[in-house]
């Protein structure tokens, strides 16, 4: 049994499900037509909905998963099984102070100084739960494939979280106004693009080449095209994320040609990663569970974000196209591998407490037998349905379409937690 419980992190069940409860209030806002992207974006509400689904649901979620799978992946220990403790109290009261000062913003200045407290307290947090990730990341020499891109992705969520607490001064404290004002109107799409693409994607993508390949007996090592994607990747975000901030304050002409170069960087490194999984799905050695199955519905989206984002630039549509291209990464990639990876994850670890310590000893029953696989996949069919319906109706600018989109999509996530 203590083997069992060196092998489990203690605080990544609960992590999983404050997460959860985070997303449905997330999705909640939208529904109720209160948040993006049925409001503007900018309004108070919008930003609470909006950080709810970054903070609350997807980077709780990554800790969660990082404080189990890093030790998998690295063969150490975490230095204290505490540390997740605090950093999941840190940022569930941070992120509630931060959604009251939204929410203040505009009426209440006293309590919209909550804001910069919260996200302070959110910074803490989550530098406490990288900390606790570097110890054993650091230890591994060398780094596996898959500890590479959480690195990567744990610096671009410094930059991520960094960037936020800038916005919030700027919003609450009159005296930085001057100084972060050109960040302030030019930084908040770069702000967007270190979280969504370099924190949640390069981490995902890690993750991912460490689940796909255990859960379908598929070859583990990615050898060269794996290695292209970290490099193409990181490069890509770095260069684009250094020439858009510098640019917003010091514009030359340079900078916007090394912005370009470091997008053509992020096609390349995700259109290597999607042949890459199309590979890894052709050399499995077992049949493909549902949550691998539904998965195929998280690549699907990103390759639609990919060709999206790519015609929304040649049309000069982005303005327009936007909407629908961050519903497309946040609810249809993001969410969607989360989602389907969860439905196996959870199941897991509930079998791994529970049997793995009669392993060997007497009969168990299969992880499969924890969960009702038939049932289940309509659950997928609809979430993956009704974001693609909301991603239309996001381009049409239909919001009643896309509050009944969310609101089946809010379903179907209800029966999949159930």
């Amino acid at each position: 049994m203590n083997a069992t419980s060196d092998r489990l992190s203690r605080w990544t069940p609960t992590i999983f499900a404050c997460a959860l409860v985070n997303l449905v209030l997330g999705l909640l806002l939208a529904v109720a037509g209160l948040g993006w992207p049925v409001a503007s974006a900018t309004a108070p509400v919008s930003l609470a909905m909006m950080h709810l689904l970054t903070i609350g649901w997807l980077t709780l979620l990554m800790f969660g998963a990082l404080f189990q799978f890093v030790p998998v992946i690295t063969s150490r220990k975490l230095p204290s099984q505490a540390l997740p403790l605090v950093t999941l109290i840190g940022v569930e009261c941070g992120l509630a102070l931060m959604v009251g000062g939204f929410c203040a913003l505009g009426h209440w200045a006293w309590m919209a100084r909550l804001l910069p407290v919260g996200g302070g307290l959110v910074i803490i947090a989550l530098l406490v739960g990288g900390a606790t990730l570097l110890v054993p990341l650091a230890a591994k020499r060398p780094a596996p494939l898959s500890a590479r891109f959480v690195l990567a992705g744990l610096g671009f969520l410094l930059l991520t979280i960094l960037l936020g607490l800038s916005f919030a001064l700027a919003l609450t404290v009159p005296a930085t106004g001057p100084a972060l004002a050109p960040l302030l109107t030019g930084g908040v799409g770069y702000h967007v693009l270190a979280g969504l693409g370099g924190w949640f994607t390069l981490t995902a993508i890690g993750v991912s080449y460490e689940l796909l390949p255990m859960f379908m007996l598929a070859p583990h090592e990615r050898g060269a095209l794996g290695a292209a994607v970290l490099w193409a990747g990181v490069g890509g975000f770095l260069a684009a994320l250094t020439a858009g901030l510098t640019g917003s304050v010091w514009p030359v002409g340079w900078l916007a040609t090394l912005e370009q170069v470091g997008r053509l960087g992020i096609m390349l490194a995700l259109g290597l990663y999607l042949a890459d999984v199309v590979r890894l799905y052709c050399s499995r050695r077992r049949q493909i569970e549902l949550h691998n199955r539904a998965a195929i519905g998280a690549f699907v989206a990103l390759g639609l974000a990919m060709l999206l984002a790519v015609g929304a630039v040649v049309t000069d549509r982005l303005a327009v196209l936007a909407p629908s291209l961050v519903l497309l990464v946040l609810l249809g990639w993001l969410s969607g591998l989360a989602l389907t990876q969860l439905y196996k994850i959870v199941a897991f670890l509930s079998w791994l407490s529970r049997y793995g310590g009669r392993l060997g000893r007497s009969r168990v029953p299969r992880v499969q037998d924890l969960v009702n696989e038939p049932r289940s996949v309509g659950f997928f069919v609809l979430y993956f349905a009704a974001v693609a319906v909301a991603t239309i109706a996001a381009a049409r600018g239909s919001e009643d379409m896309i509050r009944a989109a969310l609101a089946f999509a809010l379903l179907a996530i209800l029966l999949l937690v159930h």
